[in-house]
């Protein structure tokens, strides 16, 4: 099934539920979402190369090397 069609399905399902059914379905949807973030920070963790470029980053941050990185301006136009 595409994600926009199991959204939809979801979301008819909690509208047939009770309050007190909601609820639960709120509360197990926001451990998903947390086991969801913090399999990604494990991920990023875990990878010798991206721990690197933070330490790199935070380096230059330390150095005051601001040329090190892209303006916020810049790379917002592209997102």
């Amino acid at each position: 099934m595409q994600s926009v069609t199991l959204k939809r399905q979801a979301k008819r399902s909690i509208d047939e539920l009770s309050e007190e059914k909601v609820k639960v379905a709120v509360d197990f949807i926001d451990y998903l979402k947390e086991k969801e973030e913090m399999e990604a920070t494990l991920e990023i963790l875990s990878s010798h190369e991206l721990m690197e470029q933070i330490a790199e980053a935070e380096r230059s941050i330390k150095k005051g090397k601001l040329e090190d990185f892209i303006p916020w301006e810049k790379i917002k136009r592209n997102v």
